[in-house]
């Protein structure tokens, strides 16, 4: 039988997670509802790092969901108790105190899932427990948040009782408690969202693939092979085809043999179609999955020793946030997409993996990997000092070799042929750091397409010898490749270009 692509378990944990994320934009709601209403300046202070934590963790979760791999929707009933406490919060009928009680129940409720989760991953499978790894860090706060919260209903419930302030070792209590839960987030808790890179997202896909094949090779037990498979070929195609659509673009500029890369992208994708109706009951199928994983465990070799240092080397940190973003966002997609498909159908030949964006991408990689672009920028240097040289001290023999009347007036031309000399020392600049000195790169067109336009109208009225035409064709060469590589690499950079524009 087919491999299945639904696994209950999975999906379960999949649903938790929904309802997790449901209740963190609750929690942040609320936050900010009862920061408007409570008077008592300590517990506002108190609410407010809560509030710029769960908003932090907000992304956290986000980031544990695309990584999670598998997409699950609220049930009915949880939207509907969420809507009922929402609108508690929002209404009058409650003092702030109480709404604060009804917040420390969702920190529980939020607790509770997290630390179940957590637990559920262990049974489930290594992968999840990377997956969800990050999750720690809200459910270590969430801890904490609790025992703030305490404190703070105790002042606020005190407050409208009698009209007065507790004891205040109430706080004192509460900063201890903190203290107790710091140590021990201290030791487990993972880097934030805020903080998390394209290159940290990366390598925890890495890990988790890792484990799914080990899995998948070390288990005897058909239906678990058919849950750990299951799962791997979503994550494995899905973090493919976010590569191809972000990853791979934006680096382009940078590494010349993002072809190979790209190829080796594809056959991955292609041994998976292969396998899409395997039998993992089959004798053969393990035989097929390590041949999957040499194939994939090669392309993570090569970009992590080859694509992570050009990441380092040639994007800001605020560069790889911004692509760490895109590329989640499109595995999220991706992963909607696959949420349709409940089981594998058979391959079909005639579909491609790659829609028609994806084609137009691909070949400006391609062009971007087969035209070296500094050697294009050194080779007009080269020729323009060639050119300048010549014609400053053999133009006068050129023409009478090519019977032509001498010019009249050369000190003319030795200022032209000075200035292509110049130009050339230009584009030598440019050829140092291809990314930089876009002035000069644009000044090169114009004047290449200027001085083509110029011999060519002179040529076709015969004032000029054809011979002269050459170099005119050279610059109009040129011209155009100078007009290719900036749409190539402007279009390439537009991902992580977005936010800072």
């Amino acid at each position: 039988m087919p491999v299945e692509l639904e696994d209950a378990k999975r999906t379960a944990i999949a649903m938790q997670l929904a309802e997790m994320k449901a209740v963190q934009n609750l929690l942040i709601l609320t936050e900010q509802r009862l920061m408007n209403e409570v008077n008592d300046d300590s517990v506002h202070q108190q609410l407010q790092n809560m509030l710029e934590q769960d908003q932090k963790n907000l992304g956290v979760l986000d980031t544990v969901m695309i990584q999670y791999g598998v997409q699950a929707e609220l049930k009915d009933a949880v939207k509907q108790n969420l809507e009922r406490t929402r609108s508690l919060i929002e209404g009058s009928k409650l003092t702030p105190s109480e709404k604060l009680l009804q917040h420390e129940l969702l920190k529980h409720r939020q607790t509770m899932a997290g630390l179940i989760i957590h637990k559920a991953a262990q049974i489930v499978g290594a992968d999840v427990e990377v997956a969800i790894a990050p999750l720690h860090t809200i459910n270590f706060e969430n801890r904490a948040h609790q025992e703030q919260l305490k404190g703070s209903l105790e002042i606020l419930g005190v407050l409208e009782l009698t009209g007065q302030e507790p004891d205040q070792g109430v706080q004192a209590r509460t900063e201890d408690a903190i203290t107790a839960f710091t140590g021990v987030v201290g030791s487990v808790v993972t880097r934030t969202d805020d903080e998390m890179s394209i290159r940290d997202v990366l390598l925890m896909d890495h890990s988790k693939t890792d484990i799914l094949f080990a899995e998948v090779l070390g288990n005897n037990d058909p239906q678990k092979i058919r849950e750990y498979f299951g799962q791997l070929y979503q994550d494995v195609k899905v973090h493919g085809l976010a590569e191809e659509q972000v990853l791979y673009p934006a680096l382009s500029p940078y590494y010349d043999q993002m072809q190979e890369i790209v190829d080796q992208t594809d056959h991955v994708i292609e041994l998976l179609n292969k396998m899409k109706s395997f039998n993992p009951a089959n004798p053969n199928f393990k035989a097929q999955v390590e041949q999957l994983r040499l194939a994939v465990r090669g392309h993570i070799d090569q970009e992590e020793r080859d694509i992570f240092p050009r990441i380092k080397d040639n994007l800001s940190s605020e560069q790889q946030k911004t692509l760490a973003t895109d590329f989640k966002a499109a595995k999220s997609n991706l992963q909607e997409q696959q949420q349709e498909q409940k089981t594998f159908s058979p391959p079909q030949p005639s579909v491609s993996p790659s829609n028609s964006s994806y084609q137009a991408k691909s070949w400006l990689i391609f062009m971007n990997n087969t035209i070296p672009w500094k050697l294009v920028f050194q080779t007009k240097a080269v020729i323009n000092w060639i050119e300048a040289v010549i014609l400053l001290v053999g133009d006068r023999w050129i023409r009478e070799a090519l019977n032509t009347e001498p010019l009249v007036n050369t000190e003319y031309s030795q200022l032209v042929y000075g200035l292509v000399f110049i130009i050339g020392i230009g584009y030598w600049w440019v050829s140092q750091d291809i990314t930089k000195n876009d002035a000069i790169i644009k000044l090169g067109i114009y004047a290449q397409f200027s001085v083509f336009t110029v011999l060519a109208y002179h040529t076709l009225f015969g004032n000029l010898h054809p011979f002269y035409l050459v170099s005119g064709v050279i610059d109009l060469t040129f011209g155009i490749l100078f007009v290719l590589y900036l749409y190539l690499r402007n279009h390439a950079e537009e991902n992580i270009q977005t936010k800072e524009i």
